[in-house]
């Protein structure tokens, strides 16, 4: 009896153990020991300016959420998964945060942040970046709670909503062009949309150099950092270097350091030869530094870097020498950042960054960037740019008192100024006594190619106004006149307009009645100021190019109408010092003493600087024979609106600002509302002023004094008196 009494309290208490043990199995087994995974909330923002909002949680593996709505002695809501809680705010900025629960007790935690505005969203606007058959959309707007995003499926197509500041994406079934429609939210009423027809190409072919973003099989994916933005885009300027009315680059900064994105190569670069320099067309309307950085060597390479300034005239062509110029770029410490650096291997990542360390916001665009071949291109062709380290510009100086050899040669570009901001140019140097067709001669790798247009342009500093420029072409393969010089040639004389300025003369060869196209001219004469002894000047030029003639910068008068000028307003003074809305449009009100087709647009945003205005550089300093009165037709919305005039000489010494410290204004005030009239600026009541000086920017600043009330006003027609 007293053994079966142990027996059963043996078998009992291994009962009990192996109901503990089974307890612990069973609850390790079917319970997650992780935090709530994957948390968010969706946001219902009634729109009927009472500012109820609706916040329903979500997340995995969460039983329970505590809401914090951000409103100011507001105390956390607990609800269960799937339950919702409201919340009554007023306008203004709020921080949400959720903190979710699990069964095991752990969190996870989510922020959000909420707008809340009774006024209706304003300057919607949205950035597309596709890749492949996937869009992502990226709306803003101002006062904006939430954005519906449609990806132009059909009538019955349920949106993506989503917060201010995130992005919505989707991928597409198949290839297309798309209306993605944005509807802005705020707690008011009224919406604001927004559709764009988007091309989804579902290209899959890799990236490769040259890229020129036109070929639809390639998937020009250019993945950002740092705030940035890219997309796809027509070209929006066809000027400078870049004409062609195809598809280009657009790369959107949004004021952060570091800003910019990376291509993955399909094809590495290689820079095991010796050519190792990268080209690339590049646009900006702000002078800008442009990093180019290799990474993601094949076998290992340290990354390097290259940067070159944009002299921020619109479309420009950088050159990136990587054998003269690059550097060891950052990897995750100071091992030799910023030493000399000559790569010799391939990379497969290829990263530009606009500004490096500087805050500049703004939309800049990029097009066919390559790597040149320079295979048996020692000998220079058109055209001539002066800036290709992988070409020897052999200029032959002749004409010296003595019949000896001038100056010539590649140098610094010694203005970088105006229209000419490259790096290198040709000097020549015409001494005193020189003979009067003293000049320079350089041998072509072959016939010139007149294909494209029969005019030859080429960008002239001389130091006089008044200064003829003789432009010769030989074929060198004729038979020598008595003197030794080819008899197959074609001449063609211009002459300067501006003085210590660049400026761009057209020679059209047609006008030499030897000219023929189908000869082969295979050298290039430049004779500065032929026809004249030499008095100790020197000349420069570059950028030799066949087509028809380029626009040039303007000088007064500015009538803002001709075709052949680059009207490049530049303006300044925005609230964050930015710049402000500057522009030539078609003239609104073509009525009184003005119904010309063109006016300049100043628009001074609310909370503009009390300076804010427009600055345009000029071909050169203007020149007050005619008058030293400046006339200005003015649009103002109110009468006695101050308006400042002022003009600087941009090759002064600089102020503390940075602004040339040599310059005139003077101010008049507007007497009529909404009505074209025409100010007189009598620049000699500025003592500071001389018909001596070399004034070559001219600025109107709209309102001067006075902070930014949002309104627009209109200039035309700047002339002397």
């Amino acid at each position: 009896m007293k053994i079966f009494k142990l027996l059963v309290s043996f078998l009992a208490l291994v009962a009990v153990f192996t109901a503990c043990e089974e307890d612990i199995i069973t609850n390790y087994a079917f319970q997650d020991i992780s935090a709530p995974q994957n948390v968010a909330a969706n946001f219902d923002v009634t729109q009927d300016d009472s500012g109820l909002v609706t916040i329903t949680p979500v997340g995995e593996g969460a039983s329970s959420f505590m809401i914090t709505s951000g409103i100011e002695g507001d105390t956390p809501v607990t609800v269960n998964a799937g339950e919702s809680a409201n919340f009554t705010y007023t306008e203004g900025e709020y921080l949400v945060k959720i903190v979710a629960t699990g069964a095991t007790g752990l969190t996870s935690e989510y922020n959000q942040s909420l707008t809340i505005a009774f006024t209706a969203p304003e300057n919607l606007a949205f950035e597309t970046q596709v890749s492949g058959l996937t869009a992502t959309v990226t709306p803003t707007a101002d006062n904006a709670a939430q954005f519906d995003v449609y990806f132009g499926l059909g009538d019955d197509e349920e949106p993506v909503t989503i917060m201010a500041g995130e992005s919505a994406s989707y991928e597409y079934a198949e290839a297309g062009t798309y209306a993605i429609r944005v509807v802005a939210k705020a707690a008011s009423v009224t919406t604001l949309e927004l559709t764009k027809s988007v091309l989804v190409a579902g290209a899959v072919e890799p990236i490769v150099l040259p890229i020129t973003f036109d070929d639809p099989e390639v998937n020009y994916d250019f993945v950002t950092f740092n705030g940035a933005n890219f997309e796809v885009v027509t070209n929006p300027d066809l000027s400078g270097a870049n004409t062609a009315a195809t598809n280009v680059g657009a790369i959107t900064n949004t004021g952060n350091e570091y800003e910019g994105g990376t291509f993955e190569l399909g094809t590495p670069v290689d820079f095991s030869g010796s050519n190792k320099t990268i080209t690339m067309k590049f646009w900006s309307d702000t002078p800008t530094p442009v990093l180019l950085k290799f990474e993601g060597g094949v076998s290992g390479e340290r990354q390097t870097e290259v940067v070159k300034n944009h002299g921020g005239t619109g479309w420009e062509v950088l050159t990136f020498d990587f054998a003269t110029e690059a550097i060891k770029s950052y990897i995750d410490g100071t091992q030799g950042v910023g030493e000399a650096f000559v790569p010799d291997g391939q990379y497969a990542k290829m990263t530009i960054i606009i500004d490096g360390p500087g805050k500049l916001a703004g939309t800049f665009y990029i097009d066919d960037i390559s790597q040149p071949d320079v295979t048996d291109n020692t000998v220079p062709q058109f055209p001539i740019t002066h800036d290709n380290n992988n070409v020897v510009y052999d200029y032959v100086g002749f004409g010296a008192a003595d019949y000896g050899a001038i100056p010539a040669m590649v140098i610094d570009n010694p203005d970088k100024s105006g229209i000419n901001t490259t790096a290198k140019v040709l000097s020549i140097e015409k001494p005193a006594g020189a003979q009067t067709y003293a000049g320079a001669s350089l041998k072509l790798n072959g016939p010139i190619d007149f294909s494209s247009g029969t005019t030859v342009r080429i960008m002239v500093w001389s130091p006089r106004v008044g200064t003829p420029i003789l432009f010769k072409i030989e074929d060198t393969s004729s038979p020598a006149d008595a003197n030794g010089n080819p008899t197959v040639f074609a001449e063609v004389q211009q002459t300067t307009t501006v003085a210590q300025a660049w400026e761009e003369l057209s020679f059209d060869m047609t006008s030499s009645q030897s000219f023929s196209t189908s000869e082969n001219y295979d050298r290039v004469i430049t004779f500065p100021d032929f026809g004249s002894e030499g008095q100790g000047e020197t000349y420069y030029f570059d950028e030799y190019e066949v087509g028809e003639a380029a626009k040039k910068l303007p000088q007064l008068p500015i009538t803002n109408e001709n075709s052949d000028v680059v009207y490049d307003y530049a303006g300044f003074g925005a609230a964050d010092y930015g710049a402000i809305p500057v522009m030539v449009i078609d003239n609104p009100d073509k009525s009184g003493i003005n119904t010309t087709a063109k006016v300049v647009s100043i628009e001074k945003p609310a909370g503009a600087q009390t300076y804010a205005g427009a600055s345009l550089k000029l071909a050169g300093p203007i020149d007050f024979s005619s008058g030293t009165t400046i006339q200005v037709k003015v649009w103002s919305p109110r009468a006695g609106t101050p308006i400042l005039f002022k003009i600087e000489d941009t090759s002064s010494p600089a102020d503390g600002n940075g602004n040339p410290s040599v310059f005139v204004e003077v101010q008049q005030s507007t007497t009529v509302a909404e009505a074209w009239e025409e100010l007189s600026f009598d620049l000699t009541s500025s003592g500071s002023f001389s018909t001596s000086i070399n004034y070559d920017n001219v600025i109107l600043f709209p309102d001067f004094g006075s902070e930014g009330l949002g309104e627009t006003y209109y200039f035309d027609d700047i002339a002397q008196q």
